[in-house]
């Protein structure tokens, strides 16, 4: 037996090089994909004073991506990327613990373009339209996001039209090897959410559900959400603004079921001087509803969905979830800001007002105002640096107890370098 087994080795060595020496071998394999690796390493450390009555807390933070996009012919693609959130010491002990809980496929997805104006993408995608105030990506965040559905962009002349199912939420009975067939309740109540966005380089639209949702006190929320946006220039002068309406129904835990009738509302100028240091002036406002009374038959605070808040409300993060972290109040936003370019560098602040759109039960309204300064360059190398510092003084409705900021002065920094690849 072991004679057989070494001359069938042997045989099969040659019938393998034969087949390679052979002047015909190469033209009849079938030609591979082209293969385009990328990656990303980001690491920020940030000082953190934003508890009130607690000490100032340090930590740093680390997120690695590598993806490779397979280009199987002029129309076919397929992306797939990996991504590793993490914080220094999080493991504690790196030889006894190689957990990596925040190891994900953060991203796969098939791509195909049946004709030249029209992009199908199925799988685990990014999403993120415009300035990402309803749907986003949030980079800022060590562990971003990212949607499982089926994407349709279609182009024609200056338009876009994208359309997008996904499913949030898959409530049914799942087993590795896919649905349990003794156990589909068929429910049909995934958390799921779709809709259309028309956009071009000065106005747009969208129509958005949210089916099924459900929040911390609310259940079986099916929320819709209509609007547009529009922008334009004079001069040296830059102008945009966005509307959108809240409309659907939804069940709060002490209360019937409920109508919801909630708006947004912003605005944004901003001037660019003629020097050369490029000193940018900005202004913008933003008002979120809010409800006084949520106990009611009609729900009127905004939710802002998928958004990337991070851009919008401060960079601190105390109201990166405007409708909850005002007690459902609402929240008006004035915003202040300057940027400076000298050379390669990118310096600016801006300074936010808040207010809550309805007082809260002690009839106050100011929450108190933030200062944001950063300063950011790109090194001719691709790696990116950026570094910040943010203060926060409370005003009297900070300290509301669904708001609960508290009445101290708060603060935060952060330093922060990324290569891309």
């Amino acid at each position: 037996h072991l004679n057989r087994c070494v001359l069938l080795s042997l045989l099969h060595i040659v019938v393998l090089a034969l087949s390679v020496a052979h002047p015909g071998y190469a033209q009849s394999r079938p030609p591979g994909p082209e293969l385009t690796f990328s990656g990303a390493v980001r690491v920020r450390t940030e000082f953190d004073d934003r508890t009130a009555g607690t000490s100032a807390d340090a930590a740093t933070l680390l997120r690695t991506r590598l993806g490779v996009l397979a280009k199987l012919d002029s129309t076919t693609s397929a992306f797939i990327q990996l991504s590793d959130s993490r914080a220094f010491g999080e493991e504690r002990n790196t030889l006894t613990d190689a957990s990596a809980d925040q190891f994900d496929l953060h991203q796969a997805y098939l791509e195909w373009a049946p004709v030249a104006s029209l992009v199908l993408r199925v799988g685990r995608q990014e999403i993120a339209f415009e300035d990402e105030r309803l749907i986003g990506t949030v980079n800022w965040a060590n562990v971003t996001r990212a949607f499982d559905g089926l994407r349709a962009t279609w182009e024609r002349s200056a338009w876009t039209l994208d359309a997008f199912v996904i499913t949030v939420e898959e409530r049914d009975d799942v087993l590795p090897t896919g649905l349990d067939p003794r156990r589909n309740e068929g429910l049909d109540a995934d958390r799921s959410l779709f809709g259309v966005w028309l956009s071009s380089a000065s106005i747009g639209a969208f129509a958005l559900a949210d089916r099924n949702a459900s929040g911390a006190t609310l259940s079986d929320i099916d929320r819709y959400t209509l609007g547009g946006y529009a922008r334009t220039s004079a001069g040296r002068w830059r102008m945009k603004g966005m509307a959108a309406a809240q409309l659907g129904r939804q069940t709060p835990a002490r209360a019937p079921r409920q109508d919801i009738a909630a708006y947004l509302a912003t605005a944004a100028v901003s001037y660019a001087f003629d020097n050369e240091p490029g000193v940018t002036a900005s202004i913008q406002a933003d008002y979120l509803s809010g409800d006084a009374t949520p106990l009611d038959e009609t729900h009127t605070a905004f939710n802002t969905l998928y958004a990337t808040n991070h851009a919008f409300y401060g960079a601190m993060d105390l109201f990166l979830a405007p409708a909850q972290q005002t007690g459902f109040l609402g929240l008006f936003d004035l915003v202040l800001g300057t940027s400076v370019q000298p050379q390669s560098w990118t310096i600016g602040a801006n300074w936010h007002y808040f207010q809550l759109s309805h007082a809260d039960p002690g009839g106050r309204r100011a929450l108190g105002w933030e200062l944001d300064l950063g300063a950011s360059k790109l090194l001719a190398s691709g790696l990116a640096i950026q570094a910040g510092y943010s203060i926060f003084r409370p005003s009297d409705a900070a300290g509301t107890a669904n708001i609960a900021l508290g009445n101290d002065v708060l603060h935060w920094a952060f330093l922060q370098s990324a290569v891309r690849f």
